[in-house]
C-alpha cells in the first residue's frame, strides 16, 4: 500500500535539453533525506510526452538505481499508444519499480468499458500494481465516484488512484467505497489536508519536489490530530500553488527549483513559461518557504 507524500519528480534537462541524469540523482537523494514515502517518475510533472521511449528507460534505470529500495518507486506510463505504454511498463518491472501509473487513453473519447479493457490488457502484460491517474483536466476523461469504484473493484491490479479532479465529494465517496488496502492518493496540492482528514493514504504531488519536508509535516500532523499545524502549512502553500500551477507544469516549478538552489534546467517545448509576472511572484514566495525546509 502506498502511503504518505510521494513526490512527482521533474525530469532535469541540461542547457541543450539532454536528459541530466546527475541532477535527477541529486533530486532523489534530497527527497529521501527529507523523508518522503516515495517518488513518482515520468508523471505529468516529468514531461513524459516530450521524451522518447529510450529516454523513459534511462530515467527508470536512474531512479530505481538511486532509490535502491529505500522508498517506493512509481513509474508513469503516460504515453499515447498501448504498445509504448507496455514497453515502458515492462521496463519498469524489469528495473525493479514498485508500481506503474496509468491514465485513461486520451483523445479517443473512451468509455468506462474501454478503460477497463485497457487496464486489464496492461495488467496481463505487466504484473506490477497499477495506480490509476484520474486527471480529467489533462485527459478529457472524467468519471464519477460510482464509475471509479466499479473500475477499482473490477480490476484487482489497480491498487491505488491518484485523484486530480479536485472534487472532494468524489474523494470521500471513493475513499469510503474502495477495496480494502486500496491507496487513495490526492493529486491536488491544495487539497492535501482535507483529503488526509477524510482518510486518504497520501498524495502524489509536484510540490513535493520543492518542499518535501513541509508536505511530510502536513501529512504527519494530520495523522497525529495536530490540525492547527497542518492547517497552517496547507494555508501557507495556497499562494505558491496559485502561481506554480498558473502555467503549464512544470515550467514555474523548474523556475522555483532554480530559486531554491536545486536547478533542474529548462523545460522542453511546448512548455515555454514562466512569464515575467509568474517569475516575480515566485521570487517573492519561494525563498521564505524554502528556508522553512531547513
Amino acid at each position: 500500500m502506498l502511503e504518505g507524500i510521494h513526490t512527482s519528480l521533474v525530469t532535469p534537462f541540461a542547457s541543450d535539453l539532454a536528459f541530466d541524469e546527475a541532477a535527477l540523482r541529486r533530486s532523489i537523494r534530497y527527497q529521501i533525506a527529507a523523508g518522503v514515502g516515495g517518488v513518482c517518475a515520468l508523471g505529468g510533472t516529468g514531461e513524459p510526452l516530450s521524451m522518447t521511449t529510450d529516454e523513459h528507460r534511462r530515467v527508470i534505470d536512474a531512479v530505481v538505481s538511486e532509490v535502491a529500495g529505500r522508498v517506493r518507486v512509481t513509474i508513469g506510463c503516460l504515453l499515447g499508444g498501448q504498445a509504448e505504454i507496455l514497453a515502458v511498463a515492462r521496463h519498469a518491472r524489469t528495473a525493479g519499480a514498485d508500481h506503474i501509473m496509468i491514465v485513461p487513453p486520451y483523445f479517443f473519447s473512451v468509455r468506462l468499458y474501454d478503460v477497463k479493457r485497457h487496464l486489464e490488457t496492461i495488467a496481463e502484460a505487466c504484473d506490477l500494481p497499477i495506480v490509476f491517474f484520474h486527471s480529467p483536466g489533462r485527459t478529457g476523461v472524467r468519471f464519477g465516484a460510482d464509475e471509479l469504484l466499479e473500475l477499482f473493484h473490477g480490476v484487482p491490479s489497480v491498487t491505488g488512484v491518484k485523484e486530480a479532479s479536485g472534487d472532494m465529494v468524489l474523494a470521500g465517496e471513493v475513499i469510503r467505497g474502495a477495496p480494502e488496502g486500496f491507496s487513495f492518493l490526492q493529486g491536488v496540492d491544495e487539497l492535501l489536508l482535507p483529503s488526509f482528514a477524510l482518510g486518504a493514504a497520501g498524495g502524489i504531488v509536484s510540490l513535493g519536489e520543492l518542499l518535501p519536508a513541509a508536505l511530510g509535516s502536513l501529512y504527519r500532523w494530520t495523522l497525529e490530530g495536530n490540525l492547527e499545524e497542518a492547517r497552517r502549512v496547507q494555508l501557507e502553500l495556497l499562494p505558491l500553488c496559485r502561481w506554480i500551477y498558473s502555467e503549464p507544469n512544470p515550467g514555474p516549478l523548474k523556475f522555483a527549483l532554480e530559486l531554491a538552489g536545486r536547478p533542474a534546467g529548462p523545460c522542453r517545448n511546448p512548455i515555454y513559461g514562466p512569464r515575467d509576472d509568474t517569475r516575480a511572484a515566485l521570487r517573492e514566495l519561494v525563498p521564505t518557504l524554502v528556508r522553512s525546509e531547513a
